[in-house]
């Protein structure tokens, strides 16, 4: 018999999988690097400063300023003064971003669509929760 627990987290992996394959090829689509990718993930909650995007994709500092300096390059991002601390600079996405990305993810939405159709509002309300249950379980043992 199936240990239920092994199973979900057999299947985290192969989502895991899943998401590398299409995190690269998304990048590849998109003209740069799938860390650039991360970054750009971690600005659609908002501005960031440079230390910040370095914490959060632990990079170091001067790898995060070619990473700045490449999606500057492709107009995905824009760097400004902090309206909190006129000292610091933030770097938030454009609508470039967006424009370019809406053809890639909107593949992706449709994908998750379809597979998704047949369950009900319960069932996702679950999912929803075992994928949080997960982050933090990941959070915590790292």
């Amino acid at each position: 018999m199936v240990n239920p627990l092994a199973e979900v987290l057999q299947e985290t992996r192969r989502l895991y999988e899943a998401m590398y394959r299409f995190d690269n090829a998304a990048a590849a689509e998109l003209g740069i690097h799938p860390s650039d990718l991360r970054c750009v993930n971690a600005l659609e909650k908002g501005p960031l400063s440079a230390g910040e995007i370095g914490m959060r994709l632990g990079l170091t500092s001067g790898s995060v300023t070619a990473l700045i300096n490449r999606l500057e390059k492709a107009r995905f991002v824009v760097k400004q003064r902090s309206k909190l601390d006129g000292r610091q600079l933030e770097v938030s996405l454009q609508s470039t971003f967006y424009q370019r990305a809406e053809e890639v993810y909107g593949r992706l939405g449709q994908c998750l669509g379809q597979q998704f159709e047949s369950l009900g509002d319960a069932d996702l309300e679950r999912g929803a929760i075992m994928l949080r249950l997960l982050a933090q379980g990941f959070d915590q043992a790292g």
